[in-house]
């Protein structure tokens, strides 16, 4: 029973590793996403939201030229990541962890609440450590409910954008329907009326 656990286990990671088939930049809609920097799958969502993977220290610059002043990380572990790459620097470190099999409508609300409220400061960048599937959740129930787009839109975008999407992650894909779309509303509204 061990090993098929540890075979599984492998199988399941592995599976994370395959980056499913993307748009061509080119052939992208251009309502999507605009990319800006590709070796850090960091685009332009809107004039006041970014969406990347984790970043390193090459990706500083770019960061400060954007005029950045949120950095919201849902990565679950080694968090601690922006705090020693943007050490010393005035752009506000946002930790909103969520596990990308575990994804709740809370989850992906506190996110987008906290988007909304730091966006009244300037240019927020949000990411997880691929910036694909909970940076992808998250951007399109943010296209979705603050954007008005329809969820097959999100969805396409979310899957094929050039973002890397691991199809894995059936939960994430799953979340992008009427049901999920008004738990995340109904959420949202707890966060607004707890302010």
């Amino acid at each position: 029973m061990k090993n098929i656990a540890v075979i599984s286990l492998f199988i399941l990671l592995n599976a994370c590793a395959i980056k499913q088939p993307e748009i061509i930049q080119k052939n992208r809609p251009t309502h999507w996403a605009k990319i800006i920097k590709a070796d850090a799958n960091l685009h332009q969502v809107d004039n006041l939201l970014y969406r990347s993977e984790q970043l390193i220290d090459d990706d500083k610059k770019t960061i400060e030229q954007l005029g950045i002043k949120t950095i919201i990380n849902l990565r679950y572990f080694d968090r601690n990541d922006n705090e020693q790459l943007f050490k010393g620097q005035s752009i506000k470190l946002i930790n909103n962890p969520i596990l990308t099999f575990k994804a709740k409508p809370s989850d992906i609300a506190k996110a987008l609440h906290t988007i909304k409220q730091e966006q009244k400061h300037g240019s927020v960048l949000l990411h997880c450590y691929h910036g694909a599937d909970r940076t992808g959740i998250v951007t399109a129930m943010y296209r979705i409910i603050y954007q008005n787009w329809t969820i097959e839109d999100a969805r396409q975008e979310m899957k094929n954008g050039g973002f890397g999407y691991h199809s894995v992650w059936k939960n994430l894909d799953n979340l992008l329907s009427q049901d999920g779309v008004n738990k995340v509303k109904a959420e949202l509204e707890k966060l607004e009326h707890h302010q």
